[in-house]
């Protein structure tokens, strides 16, 4: 299936963004003001916290006007932190990973597998996009380990295993990843966090999991 969303576009599939529109966050120069970055890191998050209410009002079609509103901010200010539509959607997504590896970093392994599962599972974007754009969900269930949003989920579980000396990285994304498709509940989750845990081998000794390697970013077809 070729999807072409936004959504599946700008984080889950390899991608160029030219110089001119791509965003990053705010970066603060030699001797500017701390007050200044973190004034503009408070802006930023609240402009991704309003684009991340208006995709769970209207998916990925949203405008940046609509982001702007629902940040309860001027367009002129979102402009300054993100060109185009395309890199609002990058940026959420990219913080909303990040921000689940995050939260169940520090975990034992079962708990994080266990919290990380239900997380997906629940989380308010994507049932919103199973609901109004379900080919966008699933191509997000394709694991695709040289885009962004999965390197970062891969290295989150690479540091989850080898915590514990365990392997099995590329089994426990997969894993993970069949709850975008297929929402389940907290019982059913135990039940699979415990099957899965008797099949994972311990790491090959001398052996140290890596975090995958980034691979080559390929521009694709307008």
């Amino acid at each position: 299936m070729n999807v072409r969303d936004p959504l599946f576009d700008t984080l889950f599939r390899p991608t160029t963004i030219a110089p001119s529109i791509a965003s990053a966050a705010p970066v603060r120069a030699a001797g500017t003001r701390s007050r200044a970055g973190n004034a503009m890191n408070r802006t930023r998050a609240a402009l991704l916290d309003g684009a991340r209410r208006s995709v769970e009002m209207s998916g990925t079609k949203i405008t940046m006007a609509q982001v702007a509103a629902t940040a309860g901010v001027a367009k002129a200010t979102l402009y300054n932190h993100f060109r185009t539509r395309e890199a609002v959607l990058s940026a959420l997504l990219a913080a909303e990973v990040a921000r689940l590896v995050d939260e169940f970093a520090d975990l034992p392994l079962a708990d994080a597998l266990a919290g990380a599962a239900n997380a997906v599972a629940g989380h308010p974007l994507l049932r919103t996009l199973a609901r109004i754009e379900p080919a966008t969900v699933a191509g997000l269930g394709c694991v695709d380990p040289g885009a962004e949003g999965w390197r970062t989920a891969r290295d989150g579980v690479v540091c989850a295993l080898t915590a514990e000396s365990r392997g099995g990285t590329d089994t426990v994304v997969r894993w993970l990843a069949s709850y975008l498709l297929t929402p389940s509940g907290a019982a059913s989750v135990a039940a699979d966090v415990a099957v899965l845990l008797g099949g994972l081998p311990p790491a090959r000794e001398g052996v140290m999991a890596q975090p995958g390697p980034a691979a080559p970013l390929q521009a694709q077809p307008a």
